[in-house]
């Protein structure tokens, strides 16, 4: 199926692995322009040299610096001229903990690192995004958000503002032609589960590989399909949500979590 997603300038934040990674990839193999940041400048090198096409740009900040947040709004814009697709995919769980483990300065950082990126990059790309043909503005949230549990309480408040956020946005939006979406992932193997995989190998004193398949199986299990997601299982409803092949879908959640929900509503 042909998305026409050839030409759309695309800006993918947190690009460096994982989802963000994978969708990098998929936007250019579509024809795209896409820009993309990240923290690690080898993560980006390595995804310049993987993707299709010319005419993107890579650019290594963080996010939470306000200085570095400007920066890849400013570059990206140089380059491109204008936007038609804005993917919040920035964020993280930051400490894998309980309640009465975290501090003040987690919630803080939590925060900091999966509201507020987003929400100053929709503030900046807002007007660029309005006079485009065919705008469109994907949050990737997550079922955290809507299933949380009690291992890090501070992520799964800050995802659910986030999907909250995002029917808020549609609204203010709407008059402009602007839709906006979530797309909430449920267990998709990605770095923090990998920084989980470590701290339990550690722990146990078990092979990191061999932790890393216990974790897979283990999780598999609660899931409807038996296996834990992958980056490219999320890739494709994004690129459906920023072609005009979904033209009448705004202020809408999708789960994608292999049925772990079992979600009818």
């Amino acid at each position: 199926m042909d998305l026409k997603l050839v030409g759309k300038k695309v800006v993918i934040t947190g690009a460096g692995d994982g989802i963000g990674r994978e969708l990098a990839l998929k936007f250019a193999a579509e024809g795209a322009f896409v820009s993309v940041c990240a923290r690690s400048k080898d993560k980006l090198n390595n995804l310049e040299n993987e993707m299709t096409g010319t005419g993107h740009v890579f650019v290594p900040c963080d996010l939470t610096d306000k200085g570095d947040l400007n920066f890849f709004y400013e570059k990206t814009l140089e380059v491109f001229g204008g936007l038609d697709v804005l993917v919040n995919n920035v964020g993280g769980i930051c400490k894998l903990a309980g309640f009465h483990d975290l501090e003040d300065e987690d919630w803080i950082q939590s925060f900091d690192l999966n509201l507020m990126p987003s929400i100053r990059l929709t503030r900046l790309f807002f007007p660029n995004l309005r006079v485009s043909k065919s705008p469109s503005i994907i949050n990737i949230s997550s079922i955290a958000a809507i299933k949380p549990t009690e291992i890090f309480p501070h992520y799964s408040a800050m995802k659910a503002a986030f999907s909250n956020l995002t029917c808020s946005l549609a609204q203010t939006f709407a008059p402009d032609g602007v839709r906006v979406n979530a797309v909430s992932p449920g267990p998709v193997w990605s770095g923090s589960w990998e920084k989980e995989a470590q701290a339990a190998a550690e722990n146990s004193g078990k092979d990191l590989s061999v932790m890393k398949e216990q974790i897979r199986n283990e999780t598999a299990q609660t899931v409807l399909l038996k296996r834990m997601g992958e980056p490219q299982d999320i890739a494709g409803l994004v690129l459906f949500l920023a072609s005009d092949l979904a033209s009448w879908i705004t202020a809408t959640n999708f789960t994608v979590d292999g049925g772990l929900l079992l979600d009818t509503i």
